[in-house]
């Protein structure tokens, strides 16, 4: 299962290995592609993840989900 999960909130490459690394906690989740410049976390996982799951990887950040693809 492959998605793509928009994300506001990352200035830096720190942020986006911060979200590749928060997203990789999630149960399913297999592989981790961030491009902090176009905003997209490309997400491959045995199983289909809710924008509800992945905001919950993200709390205590400054990083919002927009949309999941």
């Amino acid at each position: 299962m492959k998605q793509e999960v928009v994300v506001e909130g990352m200035k830096c490459e720190g942020c986006a290995e911060n979200v590749s690394k928060l997203f990789l906690t999630l149960d399913g989740v297999e592989r981790v592609l961030v491009d902090r410049d176009a905003k997209v976390a490309a997400v491959e996982g045995a199983r289909e993840i809710t924008a509800d799951e992945y905001q919950q990887a993200l709390t205590g950040t400054n990083y919002q989900v927009v949309e999941v693809k």
